[in-house]
């Protein structure tokens, strides 16, 4: 799809104080481009209101944001654009009401079309057709909040405290037994070489061993982490009630309190005001039993303490973490995902990167994951647009990102926006669009009361 194209060229509209920073005179000459937006007559048979189109261009030289309209006939022409890079969103909807005068179809929620692309160039006059995603909710469940930078490295719990917190975005009772919580994994830099997509990203059906009959890259995610909501069997141990969450922490201890760890000694908050109590958590993750299925002999990590009075999940598989561990610079985003009988999760198919072209019994492998199988995804970003990465989710199940901006150990969390409330019953934003569904919280609120929410 190109609609991220689109919004790069709209950007560069706007841009027209910025300079070019190509050495090339003949690249600094502004430029001319004729863009239409399109969508799948098959799935979009209807006219779309195209002028209600929000596009978002973001400079990647200097993060300067601005959002402009398309006309009626999904037409925006550019003329003597500034050449440059830029990030681009679009985003298109239509309110349920008006979604039922053009299609004669009553439907519950608002109807969206996505699109994004990063990092797009453009120094050269173009004429672009872009097509946009539409957006349908998969599943029940959402992300509500997502705590993953931690809180301060020495006067609070560091990454210790990071958690994730799941909501029933629906009606009706919803079951979290055997639901999968994934870390999404893809390259950590922006480096080009020849295993790469044309975002950077990894080209994933150039790994050694790869044999898959459809797409590598756009129906799969690799994981890093794959932890699950156990189930006693019946699929019904663990009810969520509509309109309800419950949240999953790393380690479900008092981080703004005192306990001891695995090594006997006390750990304390010297801020607790910075970091949170996850003695509440309705799971969290241990790593030892996992660790002891590769290695009977091996023993706890000092700071993955079990709350015995908090369910344990299980772990399938995790990389690099010695407790569940959310990287606070952004390197990874999230899936929720339920799989079926099908699918072994103790037999999953992995892949190293593509860079790698010597495997050896050391090399390291990710799982691969049918995308099938995903309820909600968010892509997490860094917040600042010249650092952010390829990537890592396939543009219809998030066409955006999102992040906080304090950065790593800011005690923020991302939150993601209330769109309604119906007889007392909030509703999320969920248009598969983290840039427009989140904000954030200047401190994570795990404790799911009504300030956890955002309005």
């Amino acid at each position: 799809m190109k609609t991220n194209q689109i919004l790069i060229l709209v950007l560069a509209v706007f841009f027209t104080v910025a300079s070019c920073k190509k050495d090339d005179v003949n690249e600094a000459r502004p430029v001319d481009i004729a863009v239409q937006l399109t969508v799948n007559e098959e799935e979009v048979w209807f006219d779309v209101p195209y002028e209600d189109a929000v596009i978002k261009l973001v400079n990647k030289s200097n993060g300067q944001t601005y959002d402009v309209k398309a006309d009626t006939d999904g037409k925006i022409l550019l003329h003597q654009l500034v050449p440059g890079i830029y990030d681009i969103n679009v985003t298109l909807t239509i309110p349920a009401e008006t979604y039922a005068e053009l299609t004669g179809v009553n439907r519950e929620d608002d109807f969206t079309l996505n699109y994004t692309v990063s990092s797009q160039s453009f120094y050269q006059n173009q004429e672009i057709t872009v097509k946009l995603i539409a957006a349908e909710t998969v599943g029940g469940f959402v992300i509500k909040q997502i705590y993953y930078v931690g809180s301060h490295t020495k006067d609070a719990a560091l990454n210790r405290d990071n958690f994730i917190e799941i909501y029933n975005n629906t009606d009706e009772t919803l079951y979290a037994d055997s639901l999968l919580i994934v870390l999404a994994y893809g390259k950590p830099n922006k480096n080009n070489d020849e295993y790469s997509l044309p975002n950077n990203q990894f080209d994933w059906s150039e790994s050694i061993g790869m044999n898959v009959s459809d797409d590598a890259n756009e129906d799969y995610v690799y994981a890093k982490g794959i932890f699950m909501i156990p189930s006693d069997g019946t699929g019904k141990k663990y009810p969520v009630l509509p309109g309800k969450s419950f949240v999953l922490a790393g380690s479900a201890l008092n981080h703004a309190g005192s306990y001891v760890n695995n090594n006997g000694v006390t750990i304390g908050a010297q801020k607790p005001e910075l970091t949170v109590d996850l003695t509440g958590a309705d799971f969290e993750a241990w790593l030892l039993p996992y660790e002891q299925k590769l290695d009977p002999e091996a023993t706890p990590f000092a700071n993955d303490v079990d709350n015995v009075d908090v369910p344990n999940v299980e772990v399938f598989f995790k990389l690099s973490m010695n407790d569940m561990y959310f990287p606070p610079q952004a390197r990874e985003s999230f899936v929720l995902m339920k799989v079926d009988q099908s699918f072994d999760l103790n037999n999953i198919a992995a892949f190293a990167t593509p860079i790698t072209r010597t495997i050896t019994d050391k090399t390291t492998k990710y799982p691969q994951l049918p995308a099938r199988y995903i309820i909600d995804a968010v892509e997490i970003e860094q917040y600042e647009v010249s650092d952010r990465i390829p990537r890592r989710l396939p543009l219809r199940f998030d066409a955006g990102a999102t992040s906080v901006p304090g950065g790593p150990y800011s005690s923020q969390s991302i939150i993601r926006k209330t769109l309604k409330t119906v007889n007392g019953r909030r509703i999320l934003k969920d248009t598969n669009n983290s840039t427009n569904d989140f904000g954030y919280f200047t401190k994570a609120n795990p404790y799911k009361g009504d300030d956890s929410f955002m309005d």
